[in-house]
């Protein structure tokens, strides 16, 4: 993984832990409970122009994980989309 890349995915996974929408919080010890999440987030990032789309996403991606029926309502991840929303915009403006 390219430097930039690992960076922005470090940052994603942060967010992701900071949200804890499965509510690990308690129970982890390190901070890459959300890595794999994480991945396949940034791995579909390219292809969204909205934060609505990126809501969609992060919302597919934890069903994808977890379950429909574990993750709660999409709108759960909408300040969490948004946060990663902001830091991809952010390291896109670095890299131009």
């Amino acid at each position: 993984m390219k430097k930039k890349n690992r960076a922005l995915h470090l940052e994603i996974s942060a967010i992701l832990l900071k949200y804890d929408p499965m509510d690990v919080g308690a129970a982890i010890i390190e901070d890459d409970e959300y890595d794999l999440e994480a991945a396949t987030i940034l791995s579909r990032i390219r292809e969204v122009h909205s934060k609505e789309e990126l809501t969609d996403i992060v919302y597919e991606e934890f069903q994808s994980w977890y379950g429909k029926d574990a993750v709660g309502e999409r709108d759960l991840y909408e300040k969490m989309a948004s946060e990663i929303w902001e830091v991809w915009h952010r390291y896109n403006k670095s890299a131009a």
